[in-house]
């Protein structure tokens, strides 16, 4: 029995050699139509999600946590990292103090600490105050008031990004002359501060937050 030999045809042209056919070939990218397909597909959807997520990573540095410094009176900074300014309620609660103190208390010639009223409060806030003052001026001298503030309670009403409203709660000690007898009172009040970022750190670095604008209640 002879055996017998098949022929097969195969097509001109050189064949590829199996070790090289997933070699990658960077001129493939501008040649082949389906892996420039691919490539371009994968760098949009790249691009559309960067674009997607730009928003959301610019909000978040916006609203990264920032550092409350305060100075004291012997000008040493306390960084705070902690806290965000809205979250700094011992803060406000100590400016509603200062505030107090500035604004209520009072002898017959105006306020005990003017310079300590310019530096805390606004300009509208500080020409409220004057002309609030000015309107008591004529009976604290007839009488010769002296006025001094008792804060009893600080509450922080609201917090926001700017601003911060305060309130306070306490009773004035007054003590005065009417003819040759000395008298005293001690009327309560509540005061209301809105407090803002104090545009003016350059100057007044003592107080991060500076009265906005107040109600005064007795």
């Amino acid at each position: 029995m002879t055996a017998s030999l098949r022929e097969t045809s195969a097509p001109p042209g050189r064949l590829a050699q199996p070790g090289r056919q997933g070699d990658w070939n960077p001129l493939a990218l501008f040649i082949n139509p389906s892996m420039a397909a691919r490539t371009w597909f994968l760098v949009a959807a790249g691009a559309v999600t960067l674009c997607a997520l730009q928003p959301y990573l610019l909000v978040r540095a916006y609203r990264s946590r920032e550092r409350v410094v305060v100075m004291d009176a012997g000008n040493t900074f306390h960084v705070s990292p902690l806290l965000q300014f809205e979250e700094a309620d011992r803060l406000h609660e100590q400016h509603a103090l200062l505030a107090c103190l500035a604004l209520l208390q009072l002898n017959p010639a105006g306020f005990d600490q003017p310079e300590l009223l310019e530096k805390l409060f606004l300009p509208e806030a500080l020409q409220q105050a004057r002309h609030d003052w000015a309107a008591r001026a004529e009976e604290f001298g007839k009488k010769q008031l002296h006025q001094k503030a008792e804060v009893r309670k600080l509450t922080v009403l609201e917090t926001r990004e700017e601003t911060v409203i305060v309130q306070a709660e306490g009773q004035l000690l007054r003590t005065g002359l009417l003819g040759a007898k000395t008298f005293t009172e001690a009327p309560t009040f509540t005061a209301t501060f809105t407090f803002a970022r104090n545009p003016n750190l350059a100057a007044n670095g003592r107080f991060p937050l500076a009265v906005w604008q107040y109600e005064l209640a007795y």
